[in-house]
C-alpha cells in the first residue's frame, strides 16, 4: 500500500469510527486530521469535500459487508445457517456504548444528509434485503413470519435501542425471535 492509499485507510478507519459513535454531522476534518497525525489539509486532499469521505466510507463499509454475506454464500451453511451468520455480523457492528452499524447511524441523519452518500445508504439496505430475499427463497416450509426488509429494519432498530439502553438485550432479543420465526418445520 501505498503513503498516500494508506493515508486515505487510515483517514476512513478514523471517520469511520467517529461517525459510528457520534454520527456524521458531529465529525470534522480537524477531529480526523488530529486522530491520524495530519494537518487538517491533508484530510482535504484525499477527500476535497465531507460528502466525498461520507460516499467513500458508505462505499467501503458496504463492500466490506457484501464481501462477507459472499463468504457466506460460499461456506454453504444452508439458508438458516445464513440467516444466523447475518444476524451475526450486524451483531458484530454493534458495540453497545460505542458503535452501530455505519448505515444505521448514517439512515438516522438521511434528511440531512447529501444524495450521494444517501443513494450509498439506500444501496446497502437494498443489498442486504436481496440477499436476505434469496435466502428466503431456500428456506423451505418455514413459518417465515418477518420479510427481508422486516429483518434488516428490526435488527437496525435494535441495535439503536440496545446503544441507547446501554444494553444488547434488545438486540439479543430480535436476532433470538428472527430465528424463532424462521426454524425449519
Amino acid at each position: 500500500m501505498t503513503d498516500t492509499s494508506s493515508m486515505r485507510e487510515r483517514i476512513l478507519s478514523s471517520a469511520e469510527k467517529r461517525v459510528r459513535a457520534v454520527g456524521f454531522h458531529a465529525v470534522s476534518f480537524r477531529d480526523l486530521a488530529n486522530d491520524v497525525g495530519v494537518k487538517s489539509s491533508s484530510v482535504h486532499y484525499h477527500f476535497p469535500k465531507k460528502e466525498d469521505l461520507g460516499e467513500q466510507l458508505v462505499k467501503r463499509y458496504s463492500e466490506r459487508f457484501h464481501a462477507r454475506l459472499d463468504q457466506i454464500d460460499v461456506e454453504e451453511v444452508g439458508p438458516i445457517g445464513a440467516l444466523e451468520a447475518f444476524i451475526a455480523l450486524y451483531a458484530e457492528a454493534l458495540v453497545v456504548g460505542e458503535s452501530v452499524c455505519l448505515c444505521a447511524i448514517l439512515g438516522a441523519e438521511a434528511n440531512s444528509l447529501p444524495g450521494r452518500i444517501n443513494a450509498g445508504i439506500q444501496a446497502f439496505f437494498q443489498a442486504n434485503t436481496e440477499w436476505l430475499t434469496e435466502i428466503h427463497r431456500r428456506i423451505p416450509s418455514s413459518t417465515m413470519l418477518m420479510t427481508p426488509i422486516e429483518i434488516v429494519s428490526a435488527l437496525e432498530g435494535a441495535m439503536i435501542v440496545s446503544t441507547v439502553m446501554k444494553s444488547r438485550e434488545a438486540f439479543d432479543a430480535t436476532a433470538q425471535r428472527i430465528m424463532a420465526n424462521h426454524k425449519e418445520h
